[in-house]
């Protein structure tokens, strides 16, 4: 009986061993701990990242940047500026956020204005449901002081 195997009967009608499976099973577990912690790094910076998108870019310290606006065809198209009963030509701004409907403030066309801050958002054509990127443009009135925001359409640079 010398080289004879003997099973047990808990072993009968079972395969043997397969040393391959095994070894695959162990370079398997690293990959199954590191996919989900790297799936979730990954989520999470993509998370901050979609946290400040509306966040304003300032502009960079002393630089003076002047932008003049200008009441031109597409920002006539776009309902963004107007003419007032004395017939000076102004643009519409918004003080509280980048936004096309709902002015808040004038600002005399043709006339330059300290830039403080730009922002890309999405705009929607209400009539047509067009989408499309425009950048607005934090601009600060000499007059009295007061910042609105403009869209760039209505942005000479």
């Amino acid at each position: 009986m010398v080289g004879r195997r003997t099973h047990s009967f808990s072993q009968l009608g079972q395969a043997p061993p397969d040393h391959f499976a095994a070894g695959f099973r162990q370079r398997i577990r690293p990959f199954c701990l590191y996919l989900p912690l790297a799936l979730f790094f990954l989520t999470f910076i993509l998370g901050c990242s979609l946290l400040n998108r509306n966040t304003p870019t300032p502009v960079p310290e002393g630089q003076n940047v002047q932008v003049t606006l200008v009441c031109s065809p597409e920002c006539a198209s776009r309902g963004q500026c107007g003419q007032t009963t004395d017939g000076r030509s102004v643009i519409f701004g918004n003080s509280d956020r980048p936004s096309v409907s709902d002015p808040q403030m004038l600002f005399n066309a043709d006339e330059t204005f300290p830039l403080v801050a730009a922002n890309d958002q999405r705009v929607q054509v209400v009539t047509t449901g067009e989408q499309f990127d425009t950048t607005f443009y934090l601009i600060t009135r000499p007059q009295d002081g007061r910042s609105g925001w403009v869209p760039g359409w209505c942005v000479q640079r």
